[in-house]
């Protein structure tokens, strides 16, 4: 029996476009192949009576649940995958306690409540599905022990965004067996693969559907300085650049404080687009093409996060190695707590950028004013982050930090850690 009758699968015709005449011919998949498309989308997949179950798991948000499906090593592009390799595991089809569902319906995705991992990778399928089928009503699962009623604002934003109507959706709280399930591969993953000219299509004209009015700005800086407050991984003294860059006129937004829409408003207006590295990065994803420059300010060294996402969107993306390194906590497991680590800046390279670009960064720059700036954040991050209270081995941690600030010059605090 071929793959593609163990898969039982019928395609929907139109439900992409092929690459272009003249490229190899295409193989429908099997076990260790995978396609990767440059200009098409692969088209949607039918599936009849296939179990969907609830989540049961979830390491590192890769979820365990969701459809069953029917030859999971052929599966591989249908599955979750990261860097061009599937890495969920197979979830129990529970066939004994499935509940009919004979709505024909789509596969939206796992709903997360990490901005970053749920637009980048656990709901790239949604757009297509919409596109293709949007009479039918989408299946989601929820994070373990998650209702619906806990998910995140931006987990509705980004459907609305897509055209998703509220009342088109459905969580799987039990185990199903769908008369008749349309799937798509994620059209983007977390890393390496780059973005198909086919999903860029569909993003271009959703943003036309949707009829967003962009604001128009010349340059605009996305902040992740709220993240000072709790600790978050951030730039140590963040708030210091914000204000000296607003004295230059740059527009400073802080995507956590707006809607979604407005976001994206903020984004595609910008001729220049300079991200703090975080989740709102991710945001840009929700967009397809413009002719304009997105820079990243690392603030972990060697980060090169959304590179093939970002890179296919936009005229030029730039990468600045913004900070000198960076001062982390340890888990009981001895590894870093690198999203909660705080960095410092390496201002020449900062100010350097800046002008580099056109910003003159130089003019306002304070350094006694940015270094107490500075100082305050890490006390900050100290206080927190060291609590007896945070899941850490405390005592490895300390020894970390005090390793990490002799490195990076900050002998002075060094006598204030616990």
């Amino acid at each position: 029996m071929s793959w593609v009758d163990t898969m039982r699968m019928t395609k929907s015709a139109g439900d992409g476009a092929t690459d272009r005449p003249g490229s190899s011919p295409a193989i429908s998949g099997g076990p260790r192949i995978f396609t990767y498309h440059n200009q098409g989308l692969p088209e949607m997949t039918r599936f009849a009576d296939i179990p969907v179950v609830p989540v049961t798991e979830n390491n590192g948000m890769v979820l365990r649940g969701g459809p069953v499906w029917p030859d999971w090593r052929a599966a591989g592009p249908l599955r979750h995958n990261r860097s061009g390799q599937p890495v969920d595991r197979f979830p129990p089809a529970l066939p004994g306690q499935q509940a009919d569902f004979d709505a024909p319906a789509t596969w939206g995705g796992h709903c997360v409540d990490h901005f970053g991992h749920f637009v980048a990778e656990h709901g790239t399928r949604i757009l297509q599905a919409r596109s293709s089928h949007g009479d039918k009503v989408m299946l989601f699962t929820l994070e373990r022990g998650k209702t619906a009623a806990q998910l995140p604002r931006f987990f509705w934003q980004t459907l609305s965004w897509y055209g998703v109507a509220g009342e088109q959706v459905r969580f799987v709280h039990q185990p199903l067996r769908v008369a008749e399930l349309w799937a798509a591969p994620m059209a983007e993953q977390w890393a390496h693969v780059p973005t198909s000219q086919g999903y860029l299509d569909l993003l271009d004209a959703n943003t036309e559907a949707r009829g967003l009015t962009p604001k128009p700005n010349s340059v605009v800086y996305v902040s992740r300085a709220a993240m000072e407050a709790t600790a978050e991984g951030h730039g140590a003294g963040e708030p210091y650049l914000n204000q000296a860059l607003e004295q230059l006129g740059v527009t400073v937004i802080r995507p956590e404080a707006m809607p979604l829409a407005e976001q994206l408003a903020y984004y595609q207006g910008a001729d220049l687009l300079i991200f703090a590295e975080g989740s709102a990065m991710h945001g840009r994803q929700l967009l397809g093409r413009r002719d304009q420059t997105v820079v990243v300010l690392n603030r972990r060294p060697g980060m090169r996060i959304g590179l093939s996402a970002l890179q296919p969107r936009v005229s030029k993306l730039i990468y600045v190695e913004a900070t000198r390194g960076t001062a982390s906590v340890l888990w009981p497991s001895g590894k870093p707590w690198i999203v909660r680590a705080i960095s410092l800046y390496d201002t020449e390279t900062l100010i350097g950028a800046f002008e580099a670009l056109g910003i003159p960064l130089s003019r306002v720059w304070d350094e006694r004013a940015y270094l107490e700036a500075r100082d305050r954040a890490i006390r900050n991050w100290i206080r927190i982050r060291l609590d007896p209270r945070q899941p850490i081995d405390h005592a490895a941690s300390a020894r970390q930090v005090r390793t990490d600030f002799g490195n990076l010059g900050l002998d002075h605090l060094i006598d204030e850690l616990p």
